[in-house]
């Protein structure tokens, strides 16, 4: 239970901030309404202009201020633009009470829907797309995976409770005994007081070190960072100061997307005792939750380091009766002693400690030798680390393109999008022959359509012997 307080608790401050700008946003249009529709003729057509614009400055605002969301800072600034925003609208209101400005016809009664109800509730609807980001943000920052429609669906309806309490504020207790302008001008102070509390609490972690070992390919360390707030310590497993792996302690699961990615795409795409052959064993997550998933099914783990085993078995959670089965040596030369298409699943995942798959692994005398493993309708799973376009693209594109010069069907899966500018994870799915459709998502992971894969110079098929060839022979002057 305690793990979902965090949730509660962040999803009640959301309601709050975005009920107090529904509740300003239905005193903005009651006190407004009372100027404007107040002897107005016709009283009906003013009223139906009246709810027009609120709703389009609601819409516009809400629109124009997504985009521009930032979670990793305060909406401070879009609190204050809704709070000034509301005071110019009580300054005009006062304006208009002072000069009788009904009586300049449908000229001031535009103004007054632009600067009492237009301004102002735009303002309110750019700063909504901000408070749900920050709460994103604040999900993320406590390791939470952040439900962005749960969110959105809170403050939508904290704002229709609030404009109804406002409403009913305005309409029945406030207007009768206060004047519109000097009621919007303190609705504006009042709107602004999250100002006072501008900083969320960011949850302290502590992480220690489990477990640390020099074994002749690397330095193992494993550790615990234990969270704030209730939620999941989280196991780690570095080589080299490089972290390889990691899962929430108590529940086994996952914390690497793409981990959960291809947990996600291998449940999809697969059935009951089906035989599995990983390639880099890390901390066994996936392959032990693909035994738990699936009892009946048949795993095999090649892992070049014993010790890396042995540290599953004692902290990752990795049992006997998982019947999971390792073989201990370089991958590729494992791989080329084990029984031809015999394999449903093989997932490669296999780093040097630089975030790069090992040459010989990614060849396409290595694919071929890989595809050959598959039994038929085997499908061939592959974690790839690199940058999706721009500088350093070169190389994923590379991989890419020797994986299918030797699997007719390929499909990229990619988790921070094709314009994310950073190194980022891939997962890349083959197969040797016609067959069902590839998932059109993995977990968090979506296609990036063949067609719209890009063209770039450089990019060379991975082959451990290019053929030679005969230097050009120079011509022989004439003599």
């Amino acid at each position: 239970m305690d793990a979902l307080r965090p949730d509660r608790v962040r999803l009640g401050g959301l309601a709050a901030r975005a009920g107090l700008v529904g509740m300003a946003a239905g005193i903005t249009l009651f006190a407004a309404g009372s100027l404007i529709l107040y002897e107005a003729g016709g009283a009906l057509g003013a009223a139906g202009g009246l709810a027009a614009t609120f709703a389009v400055a609601l819409a516009a605002g809400v629109w124009a201020g997504a985009p521009g969301a930032r979670g990793d800072v305060a909406p401070t600034g879009r609190w204050v633009f809704a709070g000034l925003s509301l005071a110019l609208g009580g300054l005009f209101a006062i304006a208009w009470t002072v000069a009788g400005g009904e009586r300049f016809g449908a000229p001031s009664r535009a103004a007054a829907l632009l600067f009492m109800v237009g301004l102002p509730v735009y303002a309110a609807g750019f700063l909504l797309p901000a408070l749900v980001a920050w709460e994103r943000e604040g999900a993320n920052e406590a390791g939470e995976e952040a439900d962005s429609l749960g969110l959105a669906g809170t403050a939508a309806v904290a704002v229709l409770v609030g404009l109804a309490v406002g409403a009913a504020l305005a309409g029945l207790v406030l207007l009768p005994r206060v004047l519109p302008g000097p009621l919007l001008m303190v609705m504006g102070a009042i709107l602004t007081s999250p100002l006072l509390f501008p900083n969320r609490a960011v949850p302290t972690t502590t992480e220690r070190v489990l477990h640390e070992t020099e074994t002749p390919y690397n330095v193992l360390r494993v550790t615990e960072t234990v969270f704030a707030e209730g939620r999941q310590p989280e196991l780690k497993l570095y080589q080299d100061d490089e972290i390889e792996s990691g899962e929430l302690s108590r529940s086994g699961a996952p914390s690497f997307a793409y981990i959960a990615a291809a947990e996600r795409w291998l449940g999809d795409t697969g059935r009951p005792g089906m035989s599995y052959l990983c390639l880099g064993g890390g901390a066994y997550t996936l392959p032990r939750r693909v035994a738990e998933k699936d009892p009946t099914a048949r795993v095999t783990v090649v892992e070049r380091d014993p010790e890396v085993t042995r540290v599953a078995y004692r902290y990752f959670g990795l049992r006997p009766e998982h019947g999971i089965a390792t073989v201990h040596g370089d991958a590729r030369a494992v791989a080329a002693g084990l029984p031809r298409a015999t394999w449903d699943r093989i997932f490669l995942d296999v780093y040097d400690g630089t975030e790069m798959t090992p040459l010989h692994l990614v060849s396409e005398e290595a694919m071929r030798e890989l595809g050959a493993l598959l039994a038929p309708g085997g499908l061939f799973l592959m974690n790839a680390i690199g940058v999706a376009a721009g500088p350093g693209s070169v190389r994923l594109w590379s991989t890419v393109r020797t994986v299918a010069e030797v699997f007719p069907r390929v499909v990229v899966y990619s988790h921070m999008g094709r314009d994310f500018p950073d190194r980022q994870n891939f997962l890349l799915a083959a197969a040797l022959e016609d067959g069902p459709a590839f998932p059109s998502r993995a977990g968090m992971f979506d296609v990036w359509p063949r067609a719209e894969w890009p063209r770039l110079p450089g990019v060379a098929v991975f082959r451990e012997r290019e053929e030679r060839t005969a230097p050009a022979r120079e011509a022989t002057p004439a003599g």
